[in-house]
């Protein structure tokens, strides 16, 4: 490569590859995960709805242990599970049917799926960008040689 310009020019390519978006895609797949996590965690919380409210399985509601804090737990028994309270964020509390219940994790997953859908785009584009960019250095490369 005899051309400082399309030297630099590449350098500066690279260099915006490496620190920008390839910095975008981590934060990106970051995102995804946090995401993803938050999905797993409210299908656990529908199944163990599912659960506790079972009538089959706890015709006569269940026995659980509440930790009282330190590690220190006392036993509780729930015998009526057609109502509770549903931690809704920030240590806010609303007390739902079982039905209410089901609905409010439908719409969160459903709300959280759309986000990750959203963040997958993001990244396919960003993972497209990259590619664009090492095509394009591989150009101004044939064109160093085929110039020299």
């Amino acid at each position: 490569m005899s051309n400082p310009n399309i030297e630099e020019t590449i350098l500066k390519y690279e260099n915006f590859i490496n620190d920008v978006l390839k910095e975008d895609l981590r934060n990106l797949e970051l995102r995804l995960q946090q995401v993803n996590a938050e999905i797993a965690d409210l299908i656990q919380q529908k199944h163990t709805l599912k659960v506790i409210t079972d009538k089959e399985i706890h015709p006569n509601g269940f026995k659980t242990q509440v930790n009282l804090g330190c590690n220190f737990f006392m036993e509780a028994a729930v015998v009526d599970t057609s109502k509770m309270l549903m931690n809704i964020g920030l240590n806010h509390h609303l007390e739902f049917t079982v039905d209410e219940a089901n609905k409010y994790l439908d719409v969160r997953i459903k709300a959280f799926e759309s986000k990750a859908k959203e963040l997958q785009i993001k990244a396919a584009e960003t993972k497209a960008h990259i590619k664009l960019m090492l095509f394009g250095i591989g150009e101004l490369q044939d064109k160093a040689v085929k110039s020299s």
